[in-house]
């Protein structure tokens, strides 16, 4: 390992997340990416709990980045295949998912980067700006198609079913759908970037409430019976209960250097990309 790094892993790990909760989590430093991926702005992170690998996405050389569950690196590939690669997920076949908001598509692809399913158009319209998708407990497709202002569900094979919300201030709208979340209702929960807040549809694209008053969300999580909020202008995590009250916020400019897409790993490690830090950090619950 880095000295310089495990030396501010441990500086980090020292410092008070939240008031309220100093030790609700301490970071645990970081992914150790190699210099060869020549590393650029961080996107995404994604654990397939079931295989035992992390996944990053980024946009520098080498895009996108496995890893095992111990953090060990194993692979790389992506090169020239991606403009703005964004959201990455993991299905239940350890297949990735990746959104690339650049290129206005969505991508199926095998763990060693062969592409299974291109996405372009959804029900004759074409993608536009993709930003995030998550995954169904049947396998459907819930798609943030933010430059058209929809919300596009479909089946895992990417035929249409279904599509909800609109560009707007209103319930059920949103300026820019930047990061969504999927609870084991299968309920769905999108970042309203913009206009400051988070919004809760049914499955079937019933609008059901929105929480706001906590800063401008970037990404979204479902965890613990909870919500993870990454909000970038401040550098902070903010946990909401299912209710949308504020259960805890803690991060600040030097601990987080801003936030974006999130993920847990099967031993409880909580992994936070950080746009402008270039790196995934980890963080575990104090003892």
């Amino acid at each position: 390992m880095n000295p310089r790094r495990l030396i501010l892993g441990l500086f980090l790990a020292a410092i008070p997340l939240s008031a309220a909760d100093p030790v609700a989590w301490v970071s645990a430093g970081f992914l150790q990416i190699p210099a060869s991926a020549e590393v650029g702005a961080m996107s995404a992170v994604a654990v397939d709990r079931q295989h035992g690998f992390i996944y990053v996405l980024h946009r520098g050389g080498t895009p996108l980045l496995q890893f095992d569950a111990k953090g060990k690196y194993l692979n790389g590939w992506g090169q020239g295949l991606f403009k703005v690669p964004h959201g990455l997920r993991v299905d239940k076949a350890g297949n990735l998912w990746i959104t690339d908001n650049g290129a206005h598509t969505v991508t199926k692809f095998s763990p060693s980067g062969k592409v299974l399913l291109p996405l372009t158009e959804v029900n004759g319209k074409p993608l536009r700006s993709p930003d995030d998708l998550v995954l169904a407990s049947n396998g459907d497709l819930y798609i943030a198609d933010s430059g058209n202002g929809r919300i596009v569900h479909t089946t895992a094979e990417g035929k249409f079913i279904s599509q909800f919300g609109a560009k707007g201030k209103g319930p059920g709208q949103f300026t820019l759908a930047h990061g969504l979340a999927i609870d084991p209702q299968d309920r769905i929960y999108i970042a309203d970037r913009g206009n400051n807040r988070v919004e809760a549809f049914s499955p079937a694209g019933d609008f059901l409430s929105e929480w706001s008053g906590f800063g401008n969300p970037f990404c979204l999580m479902a965890w613990k019976g909870e919500i993870f909020v990454s909000e970038g202008e401040r550098h902070q995590i903010i946990e909401l209960g299912q209710d949308g009250k504020v259960i805890r916020t803690w991060g600040n400019p030097d601990l987080l250097k801003l936030p974006h897409m999130m993920d847990y790993g099967a031993d409880g490690t909580f992994f936070v990309t950080e746009v402008d830090g270039k790196r995934v950090q980890m963080f575990k619950t104090a003892k």
